[in-house]
């Protein structure tokens, strides 16, 4: 039986989500850090890369793109959420800002589990969209 999330965590996975563009936004090691579950077995690929595994790499990840950047500009357009013991997937797209005004488009998968601390992000997977994609409309 799952005890009560602490004071403080994120009660659903859409605070969670919340929380973690919110810290991409900011530049917010720390936040971002309070975002990620502490199990051995998360993930995170970002756009290009090889997959991340472990809270040390993936966290290490993030001080490279945060510390490099001072925050993102990044908008998520979730398209679907899929919610099942304890277990949450949200996809959709992250439109991130580019000099010059351009935008890049990356297809995202965020997992999200509940754990005692209230919902934490358990992965991340961001790829990018082929400019010749065509957009099939959500996913339900």
């Amino acid at each position: 039986m799952k005890t009560a999330p602490a004071a403080g965590s994120f009660l659903t996975p859409e605070d969670c989500e919340a929380a973690f563009y919110r810290a991409f936004r900011a530049g917010d090691l720390d936040a971002m850090a309070a975002i990620w579950e502490a199990a051995p077995d998360i993930l995170c690929v970002h756009p290009g890369r090889a997959p991340l595994a472990g809270r040390g790499p993936v966290m290490d990840s993030w001080r490279d793109i945060l510390g490099a950047t001072g925050g993102v500009q990044v908008r998520f357009d979730c398209h679907g959420r899929a919610q099942s013991d304890g277990l949450a997937v949200h996809t959709g797209l992250e439109l991130i800002g580019a000099s010059g005004g351009d935008q890049a488009v990356v297809t995202v998968t965020n997992v999200y589990g509940l754990t005692g601390d209230g919902w934490k992000m358990r992965l991340h997977h961001a790829a990018p969209v082929h400019r010749n994609a065509r957009r099939r409309g959500p996913v339900h």
